[in-house]
């Protein structure tokens, strides 16, 4: 306000000030009048619908408009891929792996003799869509549309469930509005969308976590108490089993289930409950038996290399607690997959003396001994984790003419806001956990009662949520180190944007200022 007296600054201020109280007073005005208007003509499952409703045409709009987009392949799509009777072309050119999404494949009958057999929920919805495609175009082609499809079909209502709970909290027609544009800006983010064109399994893991996430938090309701718990099960049994990683869900979702036995009487119902919770337990125990394993002997490697000795001040005092000979301080901060590795980890002379010293079990007790260690890593994997979108996979097909491993930048807000501008440390999973407690915790003064137990729902989901993404962080860090937290780090990433999706859609609430 250069060239200006006090006076003049002072009345700019006041003019400026006023403006703006009046703008506010305004637009309180039309929400106060739009949620009156709309009171007792709206529902969270209203709200819901909507939402899916919008995620659903964004869907299309990524899946199944040109320029089509997804995810490329990173070599591993075969695996499982090939045991379903689909593979790449003869000619498909090489440059797409990583770099291109290719969305048509050879399409056979039956796998052929050299195809291994791979054991997944995921090999069900692959071999659906696979009778979807040969159903509709009889030729010996595989559209990886259909595929995502399938998984857009399932993804529409689990996202419908979840605003529908995050909604139901509130009253007002404002504050439902903006929670479920929020669900849509946070789960229908194209960071999540590309996988469902892809093989990766983080596509039906998405969708199963989204329909366990919304079943329990709809076991708050009295009815139809019967089909969320089945909804849950039958999710969570997908989940466990999707990939040997997600074997250990099988305790916090089992665990859970226990805890609804209490929020309603009758036999047939604590029956069910632990019938349940003993086939997710049975689930996996199955995952743990026949799942292949998501670890390596590279990983193993990693583990040590990328883990155990980048976090410790005395890599050679490290290794002595393993029994481990301080030459091997050489490896420190190594990686197997840099373009000219310091050693092949499948190189035999690692075997004695190194591979022989250590297993997850001793790493992980030394962790139990070295919590800062665990913490810093725990601090890498937040950064990993908040980073969803694969630096080596490309959104575009290779004829649209994008640069190599182009990412689209379409709905991208959410991902782009988390990679650029959130706490990326321990820190707020801390905070979140913090936040969670006040948020959800009881408020009932004393005494147990079923109206208690079942409002005590939120926050367990919650916190079982934390748990299961934090349990991913520390099974990939004990197998793997930081070498691998972009392929195992999925679930984490989801549990972060769950969590943080309903302390938001909370404090929205609490704060009451729209």
């Amino acid at each position: 306000m250069k060239g200006l007296g006090k006076k003049e600054e002072w009345a700019l201020t006041r003019s400026v000030l006023l403006l703006l109280k009046n703008s506010a007073d305004t637009l309180k005005f039309w929400i106060d009048r739009i949620n009156k208007s709309r009171e007792g003509k709206h529902s969270p499952a209203f709200i819901g619908w909507c939402a899916a409703l919008v995620s659903g045409l964004l869907l299309i709009l990524m899946l199944f408009v040109p320029p089509y987009l997804g995810l490329s392949d990173d070599g591993s799509f075969a695996r499982i891929a090939n045991s379903a009777g689909i593979y790449h072309y003869e000619d498909t050119d090489e440059n797409f792996y990583f770099n291109y999404y290719v969305k048509g494949y050879l399409s056979l009958s039956a796998p052929s003799d050299s195809a291994q057999r791979y054991i997944s929920s995921q090999s069900l919805f692959i071999r659906t869509a696979k009778w979807l495609d040969t159903l509709f175009t009889r030729d010996n082609h595989f559209d990886l549309r259909f595929l995502a499809l399938l998984y857009g079909i399932l993804f529409v209502p689990a996202l419908a469930l979840l605003v529908k709970q995050a909604a139901r909290r509130m009253e007002k027609f404002s504050e439902r509005v903006v929670t479920g544009f929020v669900g849509v800006l946070v789960f229908t983010d194209v960071s999540y969308m590309t996988y469902f064109s892809s093989f990766y399994v983080e596509a039906m893991m998405y969708i199963c976590f989204l329909l366990c996430v919304g079943a329990a938090f709809a076991l708050q309701e009295e009815k139809h108490n019967g089909r969320y718990l089945f909804l849950y099960t039958a999710a969570g049994i997908l989940l466990i089993t999707a990939k040997y990683q997600c074997a250990v869900l099988g305790i916090f979702l089992g665990i859970l289930c226990v805890k609804f036995l209490f929020i309603k009487e009758g036999l047939l119902w604590r029956a069910g409950c632990i019938a349940c919770a003993l086939v997710l337990f049975f689930s996996m125990m199955v995952s743990l038996s026949y799942i292949p394993k998501d670890f390596t002997q590279a990983s193993k490697y990693h583990a040590m290399t990328r883990g155990v000795l980048l976090q410790a001040s005395d890599p050679e005092k490290a290794l002595a607690e393993f029994g481990i000979d301080a030459s091997y301080s050489v490896l420190t901060d190594t990686n197997s997959n840099d373009s000219f590795p310091f050693i092949n980890p499948n190189n035999k002379s690692l075997e004695e003396g190194f591979f022989n010293k250590y297993n997850s079990i001793q790493i992980a007790y030394y962790y139990m001994k070295h919590p800062k260690a665990m913490l810093a890593m725990l601090d890498i994997s937040v950064k990993s984790a908040l980073n969803l979108r694969p630096s080596v996979s490309g959104n575009y097909e290779k004829s649209v003419g994008m640069p190599k491993m182009a990412k689209s930048l379409f709905w991208s807000l959410w991902s782009n806001f988390k990679t650029r501008s959130a706490p990326r440390t321990i820190g707020y999973i801390i905070v979140l956990l913090v936040a969670s407690i006040l948020l959800f915790r009881q408020h009932q003064a004393s005494g147990i009662s079923r109206y208690r137990l079942r409002g005590s729902i939120p926050l367990e989901t919650i916190l079982i949520v934390l748990f299961i993404g934090l349990s991913q962080a520390a099974l990939t860090i004990v197998n793997s180190g930081d070498a691998e937290m972009t392929q195992h780090l999925f679930l984490f990433s989801v549990s972060i944007d769950v969590v943080t999706y309903f302390c938001f859609a909370e404090v929205l609430h609490k704060i009451n200022i729209i």
